[in-house]
């Protein structure tokens, strides 16, 4: 069979105009759902969410401290998690964030490789947790342990202009994949297998998007990447889909 590429891109497709394309739930409504020779052809193909246009990216962080968390911090550029104090009163940190492209894989689909590639921050660049990452060597925090995380699939609705610790959606364990923990402050970049999650998403046909979430949430942890607003956008987390529709 014939490898195809397609990218999840800046022209606008709408879902009715697409075979088999799902309806979208409210958050790849918001995050606008485009395509540019979107692939439904029977075979194997390729797909890459393209990091060029924010409309197919969404993220929210959300942190349990009692002046965050009844309030929608969309306009934090990070992809990050925490578990850290305020003034001597914990707060923890997740990041709810998802890919609308997703949505248009039609039912049926089977999801052969699924990348997730999280992109390092430079020093003095983080908003999240100035500190950057709590784990590396030499790093004063180590023995509080480690700062690895899990991308779990999202199972409710929302939205990143509304979402706040108070209303977050709720996820589940099943196929969650691991992050491991940072080897360094700075500069730190992963690449995660989340087939199964990706999988999952096609099979349950709700695109409700993933959440990054520490393994333990207890201070002091951080672990930080960047987001699709941070102003370099080749540091835009990317997810590479290859899948066969039969």
């Amino acid at each position: 069979m014939k490898i195809k590429t397609m990218f999840i891109g800046m022209f606008v497709m709408t879902c009715l105009s697409i075979a088999g394309c799902r309806k979208g739930n409210d958050v790849s409504t918001l995050a606008g759902q485009s395509a540019q020779k979107l692939n439904l052809a029977p075979g194997v193909h390729s797909l890459e969410i393209s990091l060029l246009s924010s409309s197919v990216q969404y993220d929210c962080l959300v942190n349990s401290y009692t002046s965050y968390a009844g309030v929608n911090l969309v306009g934090n550029p990070d992809l990050a998690a925490s578990a850290w104090t305020y003034s001597g009163t914990p707060g923890i940190g997740r990041d709810f964030f998802g890919f609308s492209g997703i949505s248009f894989l039609p039912p049926g689909t089977t999801v052969t490789s699924a990348t997730l590639n999280l992109y390092e921050m430079a020093s003095g660049t983080a908003v999240a947790n100035p500190s950057g990452n709590s784990y590396y060597p030499g790093s004063p925090y180590n023995s509080y342990g480690t700062n690895a995380c899990y991308i779990k699939r999202v199972t409710g609705t929302w939205s990143e202009s509304t979402i706040t610790w108070n209303n977050q959606p709720s996820t589940t364990t099943v196929n969650q994949a691991t992050v491991p923990a940072s080897t360094s402050q700075w500069n730190y970049n992963v690449t995660v297998d989340v087939t199964a999650l990706v999988q999952d998403i096609v099979n349950s046909g709700q695109n409700n998007g993933f959440c990054l979430q520490l393994q333990s949430e207890s201070y002091y942890r951080n672990l930080n990447f960047a987001g699709h607003r941070n102003s370099d956008a080749t540091k835009w987390p990317k997810l590479s889909i290859t899948y066969s529709i039969p």
